[in-house]
C-alpha cells in the first residue's frame, strides 16, 4: 500500500463533487453552516489558508486531505468565538475525508494521517498539528488517536454540536 498526496487541481473538482454527495461524506462535511462544497474552488484558487490534496492509494484518487493555517486564519479571517486563536506560526489544521466507500474502514485514513502528518513537519515545517472532530464521530477520533494525535479539550462548534480538540507535536 503506497500512500501519496497530490494537490488538487480543477480536474480534480469533478471526483470532490461526487464524493461530496456520498452520505458518509456529506452527513459530516457539508451539514447545513459548514462550508460549502464549491469552496474548493477557493482552497485551489490560493486563499492563503487551505491547502487541498487528493489521497492516492497506488495512484489511484480515495478521498480528500487538507491542511490549513491556523495562524494565517487568525490572521486573514478572524472567527470571534473561533477555538484555535492564538497559535503560533507553525500550527496547522488537518481535515480528511475518504471518499470511496470500498476504502472506509480499513485504516487507510490513519495510515493517510501519519503520511501527511511526515509531509507537513517535513515539507511545510510544521510545529504542531491540531484536528477538531465531532465528538460524536468516534471513528474519526479513534483514527486520530491510532495516528498520534492526544485529546486536548472539548470545545462547541459553531454549527452545534461539540469537538473534541486533538493535537499533533513532534516529539524532541
Amino acid at each position: 500500500m503506497n500512500i501519496s498526496f497530490k494537490k488538487f487541481t480543477l480536474e480534480d473538482v469533478p471526483l470532490y463533487y461526487k464524493w461530496a454527495e456520498k452520505p458518509h461524506v456529506k452527513n459530516i462535511w457539508f451539514l447545513e453552516g459548514y462550508q460549502p462544497k464549491e469552496y474548493i474552488l477557493e482552497k485551489i484558487a490560493g486563499n492563503g489558508i487551505d491547502y487541498p490534496f487528493v489521497i492516492l492509494l497506488d495512484d489511484k484518487p480515495i478521498g480528500h486531505i487538507q491542511f490549513w493555517d491556523v495562524y494565517a486564519r487568525d490572521k486573514i479571517e478572524p472567527h470571534e468565538n473561533d477555538y484555535f486563536t492564538g497559535e503560533s506560526e507553525g500550527t496547522y489544521g488537518v481535515d480528511l475525508f475518504i471518499g470511496e466507500e470500498d476504502y472506509l474502514g480499513k485504516g487507510y485514513g490513519t495510515q493517510t494521517l501519519i503520511e501527511f502528518i511526515k509531509l507537513l513537519f517535513d515539507k511545510y515545517h510544521a510545529k504542531k498539528i491540531v484536528i477538531d472532530p465531532d465528538a460524536d464521530n468516534i471513528q474519526a477520533i479513534r483514527c486520530y488517536e491510532k495516528a498520534g494525535f492526544r485529546f486536548t479539550r472539548f470545545a462547541n462548534c459553531s454549527v452545534g454540536g461539540k469537538a473534541i480538540l486533538m493535537e499533533f507535536s513532534r516529539k524532541k
